[in-house]
Order: C-alpha cells, then sequence, then structure tokens
C-alpha cells in the first residue's frame, strides 16, 4: 500500500458514480462550483486522475467534489495544507491512514453517499402490510393448536408472504447497497479516531461514532445475509431464507433501517466527510512528490495574480512561464500551437488547485480568491440544432451573466471568441464584451485579431508566443512575451507542410497587400469585389 501511495490509482475512473457524492450536494451553498464547460475546459478528468492517489472509494468522491467546488476560506485551505504536509512527512501516521481507508474499496462503498442528504431509503410497495401478515402468519400458527382449522389460515398466509417476499427481493437487494457498507465506514471512521491524527475532522468523530453505532446493528443483518448468500447453501441459509420467507424478516428490517437513515444522516455525513478529507490529504501529499509544486498565498484584489514558473502538470516537459496580473486585462497573440491555450488552461489549473488542495503547479502563487470561468473548446452541437456561432453566444451569455449575478472576482480566460462570425463582426463583439468584463475580474482572453490590442488598450496589456520557421523545420519555445504580436509566419508553415507554389506565392502576395491597406488605415475590406480587385492586382 505505501509502493501504491507514490502513484495514481491504477483503476480508471467510472465518472458516474466518482461524481455521486458532488451530484448530491452539488446545489448546497458555496463559495463557487465549478461549471461543467470550465471542467471540460480545464481537462477536469484528466486532472483528476492524475491527482488520484486515494485509497478508497469514499476518498474518490470526495477528491472529485473538493476539486469541482473551490474555496474562499484561507483558514481552511491552511488546514488541509498541514493535513497533507503531515501524512507526507510522517510514514507511520500515513501507514495507519492507509490501513483504515482499505476497508472501504469494495464498489458498493460508491453507493454511501446515497445516505447522506437525510433522504430516506426508496419505500417499497406494500411494505406497510409486512407486519400484518407477519403477525398474521403466527397468530393463526400459534391458534391452530387450540383450533386445529386455524392452520389453513397459517396455509394461506406462508402462501401469500412468500409471494410478496420474492416479489420484493430483487428491490431490497438494490437498495440495501450502501447499507451493506455502513459497517465499514464506521470501523474506518473508528480506526482513524483512534490513530489520534491531529486533524480536525478526525477529533469531531467520538458522537457520530456512536450514533452510527445503533445503525450499525441494524444493517448486520442484512451483512449476514450477504455472507450467507456468498457461501454454499447450508443449514444456515435454509432457516434464514425460510424465515425470511415466511415472516418477512428483510422487509420489516428494511422498514426500520429507512427511519435510522434518516435520522442518523447528519452523523453518516460527518463520518464520511471525516474519511474522504484524511483519503484527500494523503492523494495530495502523493500528488506533491511526483511534481515541483508551492502553497499558494492569498491576498487582496488591489495586490493582483502573480505566478512564477507556473506549468501546466498534465503537459509532459511543460514549458514553466511567469505572469503579473494587476489592473488590466491581458490579450493573448500567437498562431495556433504557440501555446496561447495551453497557457490560458495552466493559469486555471493553478487557480483551481490553490483554492481546492492549496498545491500550485509553480514556484510561487499569490492572487485573491477568484471564480474561474472559462470558454476555452466549444462545439456545434447536432442534435440541438446549434452551430458554433450559437453555443459561443449563449456560453458567453451565462458567462455574462454570472460575473453580474454574484459580483467578486474571477478569473476569465477565453479563448479566440465569437470565431464563428465574420471579421468586422467578431472584432466589433469581442471589443464590447472584453471591454464590459474587464472590471469584473482578472481577464485573459486569446485572440488572432491585432486590431483589439490597440481598440482596448487602456484596459488591456499585450502579451504574445511566437514561433521559429525555416525552410527545413518549425519550433515553438512556448515561452510568453511581452508585447503584440510583430511576426506571421502561418504561410511559411504551409510552404514548410509542401502546399502547392502557387498557393503560397499567392496567400504571401495577397497578405502583403492586406497589411498595406492596414497600415493606411482601412482595417477591413468588406465587399467581395474589392476582394476581387486585390486579388487581381497581386497576380
Amino acid at each position: 500500500m505505501e509502493a501504491a501511495w507514490h502513484q495514481p490509482a491504477a483503476r480508471s475512473p467510472y465518472f458516474p458514480v466518482v461524481a455521486r457524492y458532488y451530484d448530491q450536494v452539488q446545489h448546497e451553498p458555496a463559495y463557487h462550483r465549478l461549471p461543467d464547460q470550465t471542467w471540460e475546459d480545464l481537462n477536469g478528468e484528466l486532472l483528476f486522475k492524475l491527482l488520484d492517489a486515494t485509497v478508497s472509494r469514499v476518498g474518490q468522491q470526495c477528491l472529485y467534489h473538493r476539486l469541482r467546488s473551490p474555496l474562499a476560506d484561507e483558514a481552511a485551505l491552511h488546514e488541509f495544507d498541514a493535513a497533507a504536509t503531515l501524512l507526507a512527512q510522517q510514514p507511520a501516521a500515513r501507514g495507519q491512514a492507509l490501513l483504515a481507508l482499505d476497508q472501504l474499496t469494495a464498489h458498493e462503498a460508491y453507493y454511501l453517499a446515497d445516505l447522506l442528504t437525510g433522504q430516506p431509503l426508496p419505500t417499497l410497495r406494500g411494505a406497510r402490510f409486512a407486519p400484518v401478515l407477519a403477525l398474521g402468519l403466527l397468530a393463526t400458527l400459534l391458534g391452530g393448536f387450540w383450533l386445529p382449522v386455524l392452520w389453513l389460515g397459517t396455509m394461506a398466509f406462508a402462501l401469500t408472504n412468500a409471494v410478496f417476499h420474492f416479489w420484493q427481493r430483487a428491490r431490497i437487494r438494490y437498495n440495501v447497497r450502501p447499507l451493506l457498507q455502513i459497517g465499514r465506514l464506521h470501523r474506518a471512521g473508528r480506526a482513524l479516531h483512534r490513530a489520534a491524527l491531529p486533524l480536525r475532522p478526525l477529533q469531531q468523530l467520538a458522537a457520530p461514532l456512536a450514533r452510527l453505532g445503533a445503525i450499525v446493528q441494524q444493517v448486520a443483518f442484512f451483512q449476514a445475509e450477504a455472507e450467507l448468500n456468498g457461501e454454499a447453501a447450508g443449514p444456515a441459509w435454509l432457516v434464514l431464507e425460510l424465515l425470511k420467507m415466511l415472516l418477512l424478516l428483510d422487509v420489516l428490517v428494511y422498514a426500520r433501517c429507512q427511519i435510522a437513515v434518516q435520522q442518523h444522516a447528519p452523523a453518516i455525513r460527518t463520518i464520511f466527510e471525516a474519511v474522504g478529507y484524511v483519503d484527500c490529504a494523503l492523494a495530495v501529499a502523493s500528488f506533491r512528490q511526483r511534481h515541483a509544486t508551492c502553497v499558494p498565498h492569498f491576498g487582496p484584489a488591489a495586490e493582483g495574480i502573480q505566478l512564477q514558473a507556473a506549468y501546466h502538470p498534465l503537459v509532459p516537459g511543460c514549458v514553466p512561464n511567469d505572469l503579473t496580473l494587476a489592473g488590466q486585462g491581458v490579450l493573448l497573440t500567437g498562431s495556433n500551437m504557440a501555446g496561447k491555450t495551453t497557457f490560458m488552461r495552466t493559469l486555471g489549473v493553478n487557480a483551481l488547485l490553490a483554492q481546492t488542495v492549496a498545491t500550485c503547479p509553480a514556484t510561487a502563487y499569490r492572487a485573491p480568491f477568484c471564480r474561474v470561468l472559462t470558454s476555452l473548446s466549444l462545439a456545434d452541437s447536432l442534435p440541438t440544432g446549434k452551430s458554433y456561432y450559437l453555443v459561443e453566444a449563449e456560453t458567453m451569455r451565462q458567462l455574462l451573466l454570472a460575473c453580474d449575478a454574484a459580483p467578486g472576482s474571477y478569473l476569465l480566460l477565453l479563448d479566440e471568441l465569437f470565431k464563428g462570425t465574420n471579421t468586422q463582426e467578431r472584432i466589433a463583439a469581442n471589443k464590447a464584451v472584453l471591454a464590459y468584463l474587464q472590471p469584473r475580474g482578472w481577464v485573459v482572453a486569446a485572440t488572432h485579431d491585432g486590431e483589439l490590442g490597440a481598440l482596448l488598450q487602456s484596459c488591456f496589456v499585450e502579451y504574445h508566443f511566437c514561433e521559429t520557421v525555416t525552410e527545413e523545420d518549425w519550433y515553438f519555445d512556448f515561452r510568453l512575451k511581452a508585447g503584440p504580436l510583430t511576426t506571421r509566419n502561418a504561410i511559411r508553415l504551409l510552404a514548410r507542410l509542401h502546399y502547392p507554389a502557387q498557393v503560397v506565392a499567392d496567400a504571401q502576395a495577397l497578405s502583403a497587400t492586406l497589411a498595406t491597406r492596414a497600415q493606411l488605415g482601412s482595417t477591413q475590406l468588406t465587399t467581395s469585389g474589392e476582394l476581387d480587385s486585390v486579388a487581381d492586382s497581386t497576380r
């Protein structure tokens, strides 16, 4: 287990069940919940797999929830940092935690999340008649010793109860999946509590563990049943099956468990989250062993965002970059593959990990608390009939509404807005949207439209990435550079890819003409006739 802790978990996560805890509680009040679009833009599932060195299924679910629920609580983040540091530096404490968490590795442990919200277990149809049917069978059976004709009623009740039992058996087995893990959760929580690790969530477990003990006793019936079902049919199994069938024991015990789960849901949740907290701290400690990281520092918004040697942990050999965001936004220019989008994802991942696991892939990180919102990897939708531009427009509308609905610090990462429409309207819409967003957060926007730099020079500063293209090769240094992009290598890259010589020559000539017109103040060619005349002159 110690050896396995040094690497991400070998299992491949099935996200519908991993996200089960997050889905149960995501509607509760929180500083921020990462939207689906932002989660996808930041490669959230791959990031989760990289961090997932958890042992238990509960820890997996808590790690997923943590990554999608950034905090604005500096004390809580420092506390989590201290927990990860403790488990990284003390092998004995780490070993106790690993052994305790190893009790929750069964797939059924994913369904413990269904018990946390206080919602009762699903009700069985006709379950209210079970006590009457069981008592009726016992009454007629005993009464038959005085009045034998009552044994006919016993036979009728036995037949009815058997039908009712087999009708409900499949539903009960499905619904009790989380209950079968209650005992394991109790033992894991008790083992962590007895380990006396100096972690605040574990110091509050005494009372919840005592309350959960009552449920464990009731659930023991289903656990014994599961164990007997896993063995070859023997006398004990036959006796239990007969009693369940005639007296409807499984239906009656299930009803009692329904009430107990509803009453003790807060205790179950406290233990669940304490166990998950320790497992998350173990996973982050493992991540810190494998990657160069720093502990984030949080300051007032007036100090801006400062990153040193920030890199993306999902990119092998990622080139680190520095950035300081003060009062102005940032416009990123550069050709495709030069590193613009990866750099923006690097900013987003650093901000996300800083406010979730108090760990940044950088040498230094200082920033105010901020909500990360992105528009980096949109696509059209065939099932809904939405064009690319419509998807863009709807996404940006949601982002604008979010900034207006919850004023505060935002980190907005935007890649080539409105590229689904024509140049003239794209530049106009970009200018209007970016100018509107800049006072509402920290805006980093990538664009191929150099005109935006002049239009937004009062509130945005320009940076760029560039590449070097030669006759034999091309390469990128992936270094962020101040100022606007002054070189154009896209057409030279076409030549490097052996496009027909006529295509390259025509493209170079027309590009030169368009550049000359731009310098003379004519930034747009708006009619097809004008384009044709330019094409004719270049030939």
